[in-house]
């Protein structure tokens, strides 16, 4: 039997053994984000001690609120930090999904000498764009054409570039810096921009491609990697003309999956592998163009990607890339079965959808708790502002106000119900005008609320499909010999 904890999730309760086999040891985490209290929770659960630090006071982390000891201590201040793991003699050190908590760990894994998952050359070789770039290349992953890496362009590099191109910083994240140009005069202007968003001050410049956006999750286990699931990321601009965008809705399994797994995969399967890790997580993301049929990946992350699809995938088939690295972190022992992967997810959609804010101050929040009651799919939500706080103004993943992680039988089933949590869900200003942007349904599953089957045609691929009528968006869930559409 299963029991409810405080955030409505579900969890199996495990035998006193189990329970117990983090006894003796201390965990300190870094931050309070969702990461780090599905970590904190873990890890207190079998057995260990846990200590977080961060600047949040208690009543504003879950995972302080479930520590045996917190310290209100900036997750920047390394010094401190050091000083807090000698005192308690911590056996691991881990955060969530913060990229700059996970350096910190890091550093004090390096420092203190303790386990973690990936040390800084492999890490660096992922998230720098232009290492990854000559990662992608050595195994022949698929990617934009690079035009120039360095810093300052000097006037001959100029001649390489075909616009329109992209200008990024290297080591920014949350597409910090990064410019679309349509010409050169437009990229001299900003190339300024991006080489201050650089802490190295270096820049790259690449082919600009268009297409579909899409995230894919690896894990890694014994040296051996496997491809664990797959999303059609769907983006809104919070303010008109601007590159950075916000996802309204990751929705998995991703639409293009078999064709990815045909194309990119494998090559995706030896790059982790080449990292040389014994354990670990990654995740790309890329664009597909479905005319040309071309796969290109631009950025890659080691660390669980913002919408933490590990949650849904436990529930799926029990499988918890958090509580992976807690493994790796507090004992030898690796439960996670790599062979038990599954892209397609049994079936099922799966999904993380957000309210998307405009800055502004919030007036009100109508509905949502009867909608969320009224809606099983949702297994988790998350209100981040209540009535009365400050929406920030800006173009970062601050703006996800309202989150639902929700688990259907088809890409249908989600639709309809993103429709009525559109519908039954009133988010106002303190102006009472609409502060929040929603997904639209027909982006998930167009043409939702028609029915019907047929088949088709998917080539290069040896497989029958039975396909859920939804527009240009089917869904794969059955395989046979390889017919044409009748």
């Amino acid at each position: 039997m299963g029991e409810e904890c405080k955030r409505g999730c579900r969890h199996t309760k495990k035998s006193s053994v189990i329970q117990k086999k983090f006894f003796g040891k201390t965990l300190l985490v870094l931050g309070s984000n969702v990461g780090a209290a599905d970590i904190a929770a873990y890890a207190k659960e079998n057995g260990a001690r846990v200590i977080v630090a961060d600047y949040y006071p208690p009543e504003k982390s879950s995972a302080k609120r479930m520590a045996d000891e917190h310290f209100l201590i900036s997750t920047a201040d390394l010094e401190h930090l050091s000083k807090l793991a000698e005192e308690h003699h911590v056996d691991g050190v881990l955060s969530g999904i913060s990229e700059f908590n996970l350096l910190q760990a890091m550093a004090l894994a390096e420092k203190h000498r303790l386990p973690f998952y990936c040390n800084r050359k492999q890490w660096d070789s992922i998230e720098k764009k232009d290492e990854f770039r000559r990662l992608c290349e050595e195994y022949h992953v698929p990617c934009p054409k690079l035009y120039y890496t360095g810093g300052e362009l000097a006037e001959h590099d100029w001649d390489k570039i075909k616009f329109p191109a992209v200008l990024k910083p290297v080591d920014a994240s949350a597409s910090s810096g990064v410019h679309i140009c349509s010409n050169a005069d437009e990229m001299k202007s900003l190339v300024g921009d991006a080489l201050n968003k650089s802490d190295s001050r270096h820049i790259i410049v690449e082919e600009f491609v268009g297409g579909e956006e899409f995230t894919a999750h690896y894990t890694i286990v014994h040296g051996k990697a496997a491809l664990s699931c797959m999303d059609n990321r769907y983006p809104v601009a919070v303010h008109e003309g601007k590159v950075t965008t916000i996802p309204a809705a990751r929705i998995y399994p991703c639409v293009y999956l078999e064709e990815y797994i045909r194309q990119v995969n494998p090559a995706m399967i030896r790059l982790c592998e080449g990292l040389g890790m014994e354990t670990g997580i990654l995740f790309i993301q890329g664009l597909y163009d479905e005319k040309k049929n071309r796969f290109h990946i631009f950025e890659a992350g080691l660390r669980s990607a913002g919408e933490a699809p590990y949650r849904f995938i436990d529930k799926i088939n029990g499988q918890n890339a958090m509580r992976l690295l807690v493994d790796n972190a507090l004992s030898d022992e690796q439960g996670y079965a790599l062979e038990a992967e599954d892209p397609y997810l049994k079936g099922k959609c799966c999904g993380v959808v957000s309210f998307v804010a405009r800055g502004g101050k919030v007036g009100g929040i109508a509905g949502l708790e009867e909608a969320v009651a009224a809606t099983p799919s949702v297994i988790e939500y998350e209100s981040r502002y209540p009535v009365g706080s400050i929406v920030p103004d800006g173009d970062t993943l601050r703006q996800l106000m309202i989150r639902f992680v929700m688990i259907c039988d088809s890409r249908e089933q989600m639709a309809k119900n993103v429709k009525y949590l559109n519908e039954n869900i009133t988010v106002v200003d303190d102006k009472g005008e609409n502060m929040v942007i929603k997904i639209d349904p027909e982006r998930i599953c167009p043409g939702q609320s028609g029915g019907g089957y047929y088949k088709c045609l998917i080539l290069h691929h040896p497989r029958v499909f039975d396909f859920h009528v939804c527009g240009r968006i089917c869904r794969a869930v059955s395989a046979g010999k390889r017919l044409a559409a009748a």
